[in-house]
């Protein structure tokens, strides 16, 4: 049961690291290399910067998701546990 855990917990970090190293170009062009931006008022840009700073913390908070799911699952107690 371990091993599949943590099997299941590098596979989970591996795709996201791979998720946010494919978005990352994507949303480094749309936020500082679009010409757009140039006549945009302040709303726009500051929905710009909101957008790109929920990207970048967007991997932190899903890799605490999986570190939880892999600890709950990893300490769960078994109706086998609650009898020996």
């Amino acid at each position: 049961m371990a091993i599949n855990i943590i099997i299941r917990t590098v596979i989970a970090i591996f795709s996201i690291g791979l998720g946010f190293m494919i978005g990352m170009p994507i949303m480094y062009e749309l936020a500082y290399n679009a010409s757009w931006w140039d006549n945009a008022n302040s709303q726009s840009l500051v929905l710009r910067d909101n957008l790109y700073s929920i990207f970048m913390l967007m991997p932190l908070i899903l890799i605490s998701v999986v570190v939880l799911w892999a600890y709950m699952a990893a300490t769960r107690k078994t109706v086998y546990d609650e009898y020996a």
